[in-house]
């Protein structure tokens, strides 16, 4: 049964990313399985049959694991240059039963910001593995990178500069395709971090992030599995709530990040920008649910009538970005977060409000070490 499929999906290796057929695959066969199952034909599949389809899981399974398994059947119908049945209306209004039948918000990640951050980093020992775990949360956090991203990384995308920063080429990505690749930045601590694993491990080519045990370092890069593992291993090695830390996966600094971002002020574009992000709408859903609370106490403190009563002109710090935490993310995109802004309140004359966060300040001995990461053009 699952050769059939793989036979199918073969023509497609090298065009589509390993998790993207592998995902395929699964549903596909879920959906097979059913197919015999009920005496139905499975490829090419008729529209009655996978409306029948939609009707017996919708009571079993989410509404976003029925779109997957459609998208999966719509992929191999059209790679075959067959009809694709998941359009056809009765598909369509099976699929809005089962939406109106179990209306559920989509599931977002824990974000690992900048407070969870400065725990883990804290909480990583001097050791081959924990010098490793340190440098990926880092990175992970300043780069906005996704786990396969953080996996797919090379020493020969890196670039020192002279003030202790680091440029990094991400060549490709989920949302990138045609392998255009983005620059990412990282903060002298965040490099520092990367420059003592690298010293550490003797990697001066290759893979970035590797597994380790004891003194030996593998060849291969960490696969995005056990990059999940890593951050939730380091997440209760700082003694985070076990929730929480269970909460945690590879995608949670790339929340984190943009979370933070937006508690400090920084407009939707510019973290669209810092994450290579193509589509405004997930953005708005990476940084709803923890920003939304920190927005609000911002209001609160400078919108409220009792805060406008006698307030002329404020400075504050934006956020939970702190020096010990090697928060990069404003260093990597604006030198400080400045905005001015005009309050209006019934009754009140106008008043300025001047925010502004101070630019974190470097840790010591974070220097990158001459020789380690190479000066390559991007």
């Amino acid at each position: 049964m699952a050769c059939q499929i793989q036979q199918l999906l073969a023509r497609c290796e090298g065009a589509y990313s390993e998790n993207t057929l592998r995902g395929y695959a699964a549903d596909l066969k879920a959906f097979q399985g059913w197919c015999e199952a009920h005496g139905r034909t499975w490829f090419p599949a008729e529209p009655r049959t996978v409306a029948d389809f939609v009707e017996a899981e919708r009571g079993r399974l989410l509404i976003s694991t029925i779109k997957r398994r459609l998208c999966a059947i719509t992929f191999i119908h059209r790679i075959e240059n067959r009809p694709n049945p998941a359009v056809a209306p009765d598909v369509q209004l099976s699929l809005r039963r089962a939406m109106r039948a179990r209306p559920r918000r989509p599931s977002q990640v824990s974000g690992l910001t900048s407070e969870l951050l400065g725990a883990i980093l804290k909480a990583c020992p001097a050791t081959l593995r924990g010098k490793r775990d340190a440098a990926l949360v880092a990175v992970g956090y300043d780069t906005l990178c996704r786990s396969a991203e953080l996996a797919a990384m090379q020493v020969e995308h890196l670039r020192a500069a002279d003030d202790g920063t680091v440029a990094l080429l991400i060549p490709l990505s989920k949302g990138d395709v045609a392998g255009d690749g983005r620059i990412a930045y990282l903060s002298p601590q965040s490099a520092g971090l990367m420059n003592a694993w690298l010293a550490s491990a003797n990697i001066k080519s290759g893979a970035l992030f590797r597994a380790a045990k004891n003194t030996t370092v593998a060849d291969r890069p960490l696969d995005t599995s056990s990059i999940r593992r890593l951050i939730k291993s380091a997440a209760k090695r700082a003694g985070l709530d076990p929730q929480l830390a269970a909460g945690l996966s590879g995608h949670s600094m790339r929340v984190g990040a943009a979370q933070d971002m937006m508690t400090a002020g920084f407009d939707q574009l510019a973290i669209m920008q810092a994450g290579g992000w193509k589509s405004a709408n997930v953005v708005a859903r990476y940084v709803e649910n923890a920003s939304t609370r920190a927005l609000h106490e911002r209001r609160w403190q400078f919108c409220s009538p009792g805060a406008a009563a006698g307030v002329k002109e404020h400075s504050a710090v934006i956020g939970p970005l702190s020096p010990e935490a090697g928060i990069s993310i404003a260093n990597a995109v604006k030198p400080a977060v400045k905005l001015r802004r005009q309050h209006h309140m019934p009754g009140h004359v106008t008043k300025k409000i001047h925010v502004e966060r101070p630019l974190p300040q470097a840790g010591t001995d974070i220097g990158i070490a001459p020789g380690i990461l190479p000066s390559v053009g991007l």
